[in-house]
């Protein structure tokens, strides 16, 4: 029995002699992998983190230049019928964009008219008015493809004001007897 584990002892140590000169340089490259791969196995997903955290990041930004761009979105209610001049509300809305607006958002969105002269002259006329507002930084003016889906302030106001006059007058459910315990 000793006999059989001597004979495969020899054999396996004639073979990798054999071998082991021939593919020394890839036994080398094995070897030095391990710890590679050992400090990788152990920080697993760490390194992977990254990058998915980015996508979502990302994801976000557009999201939030998507909603910048709708709240700072000049439509056609800001404008009056000929499309030429700002109504009051839309002078008020470029008047909070360059003031209240976080610095990096501070940007009005025009939203593209029926054709491409009256888009030109809506730029203009909010041009105009950001060049004339004082004590305000200059703001970028682009054009928008993005519709605006509310309503007009006058709109949203009248229906406030119908809300308010057919509230309800509050009043206390049950009435308080002003009369004394000991009852007279």
């Amino acid at each position: 029995m000793f006999g059989r584990y001597v004979i495969r002892l020899s054999l396996a140590i004639i073979v990798l002699g054999y071998v082991a000169p021939l593919v020394g340089g890839e036994i080398a490259d094995f070897l030095s992998t391990i710890p590679r791969d050992f400090k990788r196995r152990n920080c697993w997903p760490e390194p992977f983190v990254h990058p998915d955290r980015a996508a979502v990041r990302q994801t976000n930004a557009i999201q939030i230049c998507d909603g910048w761009e709708r709240q700072n979105l000049l439509s056609d209610y800001h404008f009056l019928s000929g499309g030429s001049e700002l109504t009051e509300d839309g002078r008020l809305r470029v008047q909070w964009i360059m003031n209240e607006v976080p610095e990096p958002h501070r940007q009005v969105f025009v939203h593209r008219a029926n054709t491409p002269q009256e888009t030109a002259v809506r730029m203009q006329a909010v041009q105009r008015l950001v060049s004339q507002m004082p004590y305000a930084v200059s703001v970028p003016v682009f054009e928008s493809t993005r519709t605006d889906e509310g309503w007009p302030a006058d709109r949203i106001d009248s229906v406030g004001r119908s809300a308010e006059k057919a509230a309800i007058p509050p009043k206390l459910l049950g009435t308080v007897n002003n009369k004394s315990p000991g009852g007279s």
